[in-house]
């Protein structure tokens, strides 16, 4: 029996991973060639920031190899203790003030929306700060918002990890990038990525955006813009073509960020997902006191999905054990805190879950 359950759940695991590749919901980020790129329209580059002093300077270097001469970069300052207002502006970008927070608006929604209304162009692209973009990186997100016009098309960066910490991301990344393997792209509980998106300003407004309902309370505000959206595309990025770093500042700020994401993102993933991903979660946790030929098998297996989503080296895979553990942990963490106080906290903010 044991055997058995192993398999179901490693091969939930491997069906996942295929959907992730392969079906209209998600799917390989790739670079076009260059002289594919020489026609692209202007764009509105939003910058939601709160207390990014460090990450903007990186950020909006970056984003200098992509930009062309009439794109518009907007840093919106999410009452910042720190120096991000004038480091950005330092940079050359364009910096409005969200000022107090109106009811019923969580930051980052209200960050997003006040950005899109200042800028000016037709196509909107939201940066988070800890992104960094290769050369071609705008390019290709408004290729494919070419593809498909009415979705939210968005990317989930390469996670360019430093510290033996940020390695325990190891799992969560994974899962977050095998959630998006069961859905369409006009699905009911459909996937976007936060870190990087794009929409048409006319879709976007049409729908409310960030100020539409859904959305403007919602702290995980990506899978909220994808179920407000017509269709909703999310991609999985490239090494220096779409990469961040998560967390580099230790333990704390790990399990508060991963607590916070876990919380919010389990009610809103595509079910199927949600369910196959348990089970393969239940397959290497139970797998690895089952059979050394079943650890073996895992070992492959996170082998292949790891590779895809950050710099997880051969230790971090052969330690997955300890991975699903810290993953577990801080899934039950975030039940009970949601359960017992119906909230997380987020940089000083407490973030209702119910």
């Amino acid at each position: 029996m044991n055997s058995i359950l192993f398999f179901v759940g490693w091969c939930a695991g491997w069906v996942c991973f295929v959907g992730a590749a392969r079906r209209g919901g998600t799917r390989r980020y790739t670079a076009r060639s260059p002289g594919d790129s020489s026609r692209r329209d202007p764009v509105s580059v939003v910058v939601p920031c709160r207390n990014e002093e460090r990450n903007v300077p990186e950020l909006l270097g970056s984003l200098q190899r992509s930009l062309r001469s009439a794109d518009q970069v907007i840093v919106v300052d999410d009452n910042s203790i720190d120096a991000t207002s004038r480091v950005a502006e330092e940079c050359g970008a364009t910096v409005i003030h969200v000022g107090l927070l109106p009811d019923g608006w969580a930051g980052k929604p209200y960050a997003c929306w006040l950005g899109a209304r200042h800028g000016t162009h037709e196509t909107i692209i939201f940066i988070d700060a800890d992104v960094r973009i290769g050369p071609n990186a705008i390019d290709d997100i408004v290729n494919v918002l070419d593809e498909y016009p009415t979705a939210v098309v968005s990317v989930m960066p390469w996670h360019h990890t430093g510290t033996l910490v940020e390695r325990l991301s190891m799992m969560f990344n994974v899962v977050s990038s095998l959630v998006g393997g069961i859905q369409t792209r006009r699905g009911t509980r459909r996937v976007a990525y936060g870190p990087f998106m794009a929409v048409r300003r006319d879709v976007y407004m049409s729908v409310g955006g960030h100020a539409n309902e859904q959305v403007r309370r919602a702290v995980v505000e990506d899978l909220a813009i994808a179920r407000t959206m017509p269709e909703s595309v999310a991609l999985l990025g490239r090494e220096k073509e779409v990469e961040y770093r998560m967390y580099p500042h230790g333990w704390n700020q790990l399990l508060e960020g991963w607590t916070k994401n876990t919380a919010l993102g389990a009610v809103s993933v595509p079910r199927w997902s949600a369910i196959g991903t348990i089970v393969w979660v239940a397959s290497l946790c139970g797998g690895v006191v089952t059979s050394p030929w079943f650890y073996v098998l895992s070992v492959g297996q996170m082998w292949m999905f790891s590779r895809r989503v950050g710099n997880f080296g051969p230790i971090s895979v052969l330690l997955y054990p300890v991975h699903a553990m810290v993953f577990v942990g801080v899934a039950l963490r975030s039940a009970v805190r949601s359960a017992l106080f119906g909230s997380v906290t987020w940089r000083g903010r407490s973030i209702d879950t119910r």
